[in-house]
């Protein structure tokens, strides 16, 4: 009864160690709610999914590697227009700043002035809504 009672003791410590550790996106002073508006503009309304995860064999979303970048599945229906042909890795963005990605997300292009390439949308989000999204992607690590 004692060896129950000192297990449980000592598992009820070790959880209340966990809940204080700081998620990557706490660290990052971006808050869970922040995070969770970016999760579902990326899976749900902005669909980066479809083009940044790459797909099994069988043609399906590769739910393991997630947002870590992917050949583009269709060639570009316009001839002589510039295609990408991979979808960068986005998961945690690497080799991204914060700012650029809003910059991208609310006006359609990088800070260089740069657009990236058909067929990425060139997409026009409130920065609340482009911050959010930053906050998820980096909360990927």
């Amino acid at each position: 009864m004692r060896v129950v009672l000192g297990a449980l003791g000592m598992l009820s410590m070790i959880l209340a160690g966990l809940a204080q550790v700081k998620t990557p996106q706490a660290a990052a002073g971006a808050g869970a709610g922040q995070v969770a508006r970016g999760e579902y503009i990326v899976h749900n309304v902005a669909n980066c999914i479809q083009c940044h995860t790459p797909r099994s064999s069988d043609g399906e979303l590769d739910r393991l590697r997630l947002l870590q970048g992917a050949p583009i599945p269709l060639a570009s229906p316009w001839p002589n227009q510039r295609w990408a042909v991979r979808a960068p890795h986005i998961a945690g963005l690497p080799g991204f700043q914060d700012e650029d990605v809003i910059s991208i997300l609310t006006e359609g292009t990088r800070l260089s002035g740069r657009k990236p390439q058909p067929p990425m949308p060139q997409y026009h989000l409130n920065s609340e809504d482009a911050r959010a999204v930053v906050a998820y992607l980096r909360s990927l690590r």
